[in-house]
């Protein structure tokens, strides 16, 4: 079983972007020497920063997410700009194509 998941970011505006890259670069460092992290993607889709990443089980996804740099960049949310968030538990890991479809059906708000 693989848990996925996916958060896509708009800047409230320029003035946001430095520390936006700051809490990303760091967030990602973060998460690919994770216990249990299987990928990491980042893309910009229509101003949207998507990060991806895939876990081989939720409870290292959970340590990964409350912990480091990541929690830093969660309690910085709301100031920098808006997003939304999906997660899911596969068979596989899934292609970020399909991931990013179903962020968009079934994201939700953060």
């Amino acid at each position: 079983m693989i848990y996925v998941s996916m958060t896509g970011f708009r800047p409230k505006g320029f003035a946001q972007l430095p520390i936006f890259w700051w809490r990303t670069i760091a967030s990602i460092t973060q998460a690919r020497r994770a216990p249990g992290n299987v990928a990491v993607m980042v893309k910009l889709v229509d101003g949207v920063y998507h990060t991806m990443t895939a876990w081989s089980d939720i409870s290292s996804m959970n340590r990964f997410v409350l912990s480091g740099a990541h929690l830093r960049a969660m309690k910085n949310f709301r100031k920098l700009g808006t997003g939304r968030t999906y997660g899911c538990i596969r068979q596989k890991l899934l292609d970020w194509q399909v991931v990013y479809e179903l962020w968009r059906l079934y994201g939700r708000d953060v």
